[in-house]
């Protein structure tokens, strides 16, 4: 009797179990991805795809992303996370360690796992995650552990060939997300050249006016703990090389470096520019 009793308590457990684990899935509400080959290399636009706004998405299937690092911490503008492209788009890829520039420098041809992982987004900018959590209530997204780097990252070759993608304002969209690139003709607002890039002091970030003298405005986003926090914004006109996000509707693009900033020339005069003015 004692026996079958054990065997029964152990069968009822496990049930239990299963049951447990099932609504753990559900209140993380992951929507497996399906209908891709197994052991595919798949490019970030077609990856992207599979990921709808406002939601996340568990990737089931073994496929590979193999891209270039064009963005990580090294100036401390992007916090546990870097920002790879291939040929067809870009992604914000969460890690959860510091220095990260140490082990994926920016040039580096990587190859990432994605089986297992997470693709989501934070305010509409897409990132590929390796866990969630919504047991507060709230979605809690971290990073691939830095004991699982080797796991899910491999590192090809270093010194890749990284040429920024010239876009004009009209062409600025959410498939230029996490990708580096290159807008000219340029200059801040008049309003914010008195300023700094962001608030050292405090550690605030702060998001700059950075117009097009053709027309149109895109904000360059930088963290109040970026080493450049507290250089001052340049008053001149020329080009910026940075990787391009979003904040909901706002159109941003991150410095990597001030280097990024090529301004030379004269601010821009004539129709297309007072358009550019405040109102």
């Amino acid at each position: 009797m004692k026996i079958k009793f054990t065997i029964n308590f152990l069968i009822f457990a496990l049930n239990v179990f299963l049951l447990f684990t099932s609504c753990l899935k559900q209140t993380a509400y992951a929507n497996p991805v399906k209908g891709v080959d197994t052991d595919s290399l798949i490019s970030i636009k077609s990856f992207r795809k599979l990921h709808t706004m406002g939601m996340i998405e568990a990737v089931k299937n073994s496929m590979v992303l193999e891209a270039v690092v064009v963005a990580n911490d090294e100036h401390d503008n992007l916090y546990k996370s870097i920002c790879i492209q291939d040929s067809t788009g870009g992604i914000v890829l969460m890690l959860e360690g510091t220095s990260l520039y140490q082990t994926f420098p920016v040039g580096a041809l990587i190859r990432v796992h994605v089986q297992n992982l997470f693709l989501s987004d934070y305010r509409r900018m897409v990132q590929l995650v390796a866990s969630v959590d919504t047991s507060s209530g709230l979605l809690v997204t971290t990073g691939i552990p830095v004991p699982l780097f080797s796991k899910f990252i491999k590192i090809i070759k270093d010194n890749s060939a990284i040429v920024p993608l010239l876009v004009s304002y009209k062409n600025l969209s959410d498939s230029l997300q996490g990708r580096l690139i290159k807008i000219t003709n340029v200059e801040f607002s008049a309003a914010d050249t008195i300023l700094t890039f962001a608030d050292k002091k405090n550690k605030v970030g702060a998001s700059r006016s950075v117009k097009f003298c053709t027309g149109g405005t895109i904000y360059l986003r930088t963290s109040g703990y970026a080493d450049f926090a507290g250089i001052a914004v340049p008053k001149n006109n020329g080009d910026i090389i940075g990787i391009y996000s979003v904040f909901n509707t706002e159109k941003q693009i991150l410095l990597r470096d001030t280097s990024d900033i090529l301004f030379r020339g004269k601010r821009c005069t004539g129709a297309a520019w007072l358009k550019n003015l405040p109102q």
